[in-house]
C-alpha cells in the first residue's frame, strides 16, 4: 500500500519516516564501512561509480581492483556490467534510486552469467566517511560531474545579424 500523501490520521505522523528499504540499504554500506575500519576481509567487495544505465536493471559500473601479477601488486581499472539487487527493483527504486554517477557498493557473486551485483547505494554521508577510512582510494569514483554553469555575463548570448525594432513586429 502506498505512503498517504493526501492527508488524514497518519499523514504528518510518516512524513519523515525512513523506508524498509532504505534502512537495509544503508545497513550494507554501514557493515562495509565497519569491516574496512576493523581491517576484515573485504574480498570480492568494492565501491564503484556507475558509469551509465543499459536497461532491465543492468548497469555499467566503474571500479579499481588490486591484482597480483608475477609477484608484483597493482591497480587495475575494471568496467563491468551488474543487475540491480532485487530490493532494489520494483517498489524498492523509489526510495533508493540509483542513477549515472551514484556510487555503489558491488559485490563479485562468482556466478555464471553476471557475477556482480550492485547490492546498496552510497549516501553522502557513507562517503565522506569512506573517504576518511581510505584518503589513497581512487578519486575518479568519487569525482562530482560538471554542471552547466552559466557564462560570466549572465548566461545565454543572442546574437543578430541585423538590429531588430521590435515596435515594426
Amino acid at each position: 500500500m502506498p505512503r498517504n500523501t493526501t492527508g488524514g490520521s497518519g499523514h504528518r505522523s510518516q512524513r519523515n519516516s525512513e523506508s524498509n528499504k532504505t534502512k537495509t540499504n544503508n545497513k550494507f554500506n554501514d557493515a562495509l564501512l565497519d569491516d574496512i575500519l576493523q581491517e576484515a576481509g573485504t574480498d570480492g567487495v568494492f565501491v564503484a561509480r556507475v558509469m551509465r544505465r543499459l536497461g532491465s536493471g543492468m548497469m555499467e559500473c566503474f571500479f579499481v581492483q588490486e591484482e597480483e601479477v608475477e609477484h608484483k601488486k597493482r591497480m587495475v581499472d575494471k568496467l563491468v556490467h551488474a543487475p540491480l539487487r532485487g530490493g532494489l527493483r520494483g517498489r524498492g527504486k523509489k526510495d533508493v534510486w540509483i542513477d549515472v554517477g551514484s556510487v555503489v557498493l558491488l559485490a563479485n557473486t562468482g556466478l555464471g552469467g553476471t557475477p556482480w551485483k550492485i547490492m546498496s547505494v552510497f549516501n553522502e554521508k557513507q562517503i565522506a566517511r569512506y573517504q576518511e577510512i581510505r584518503p589513497g582510494a581512487d578519486k575518479r569514483i568519487f569525482a562530482r560531474a560538471a554542471t552547466d554553469a552559466p557564462t560570466e555575463d549572465g548566461g545565454i548570448e543572442f546574437i543578430a545579424e541585423e538590429d531588430v525594432d521590435v515596435d515594426d513586429i
